[in-house]
């Protein structure tokens, strides 16, 4: 075996491979066990070439005048520091002066309840209130029995603290009642409804003012009793509305005058408007 294959493992397992092909036939005893040394063998010598240390070449001279050019590294560039955001210009709020408030109305037919619009009279000679079997609340004004539709009343309030006064209004107006829904316009009921018959007395007998629905304004009274359903035939209706506007009608079993709270309602509104 020549130097070369020596030298080169791949060609040293060649030549076996070329010897296997081609050489002649022997018989062995066992020539597996044959074939294993001598594979064993090459697998050494393989092993023995890689592990040898490599062959040396001749030293590279070294001029030592000659200069050696070291490479100065090249200083980074400064990098310009982010410029700062633009500032931010927020305007100041403009102050935007509050819509003034609209005067408030005074209370007209269009703008009260549904107890307060119902003022008209039908043709069947009824109120509009009493078309159909309806409420009322029996209340007392100077020994008189007087009934009004509950449909038309707000609340009851006890006629406790004193009421204040306000000059320049009729004779009927006892004063404004304060109560947490508001003041109440207080009606000296007695001798609003009964002028003929007014008794002083009413000013320390009365103890409750029951308020009407829709409108500033209150009734005062001195007992209240439970309230009492009628039907419109229970009632003897007014023929004649011009004087006495406020009258309904009587209640034929209680032998009391029923009250069209509606229409007491409009004409304290209307006198209101007269005044101002």
């Amino acid at each position: 075996m020549s130097r070369s294959r020596e030298e080169n493992p791949r060609a040293v397992l060649q030549a076996y491979m070329d010897e296997l092909l081609t050489g002649p036939e022997i018989e062995y005893a066992d020539p597996q066990e044959e074939q294993r040394q001598r594979l064993q063998k090459l697998l050494y010598s393989a092993r023995a070439q890689q592990a040898a240390p490599p062959r040396i070449s001749d030293p590279v001279v070294v001029d030592p005048e000659a200069k050696t050019t070291v490479a100065t590294p090249t200083p980074p560039r400064p990098v310009a520091p982010p410029e700062p955001p633009a500032p931010q210009v927020v305007e100041a709020p403009r102050e935007v002066p509050a819509p003034e408030a609209p005067a408030e109305p005074e209370p007209t037919m269009a703008a009260m309840p549904t107890g307060m619009k119902e003022v008209e009279w039908l043709e069947n000679g009824r109120p509009a209130w009493a078309q159909e079997r309806f409420d009322v609340l029996l209340f007392k004004v100077s020994g008189l029995t007087l009934a009004v539709p509950l449909i038309a009343l707000g609340q009851i309030q006890p006629l406790t603290d004193e009421l204040t006064p306000l000059f320049g209004q009729a004779d009927w107006f006892m004063g404004l009642l304060p109560t947490p829904g508001g003041k109440i316009r207080t009606v000296n009921t007695a001798k609003f409804v009964m002028p003929e018959r007014y008794d002083e007395r009413f000013l320390e007998t009365a103890q409750y003012v029951i308020s009407i629905d829709g409108v500033p304004w209150g009734l005062a009274v001195d007992s209240v009793n439970q309230p009492i359903s009628l039907n419109p035939e229970d009632v003897k209706w007014r023929s004649e509305r011009s004087r006495r506007p406020w009258l309904a009608g009587t209640v034929k079993d209680y032998m009391c005058a029923l009250l069209d709270i509606p229409k007491v309602g409009q004409l304290l509104m209307e006198a209101d408007r007269k005044r101002a």
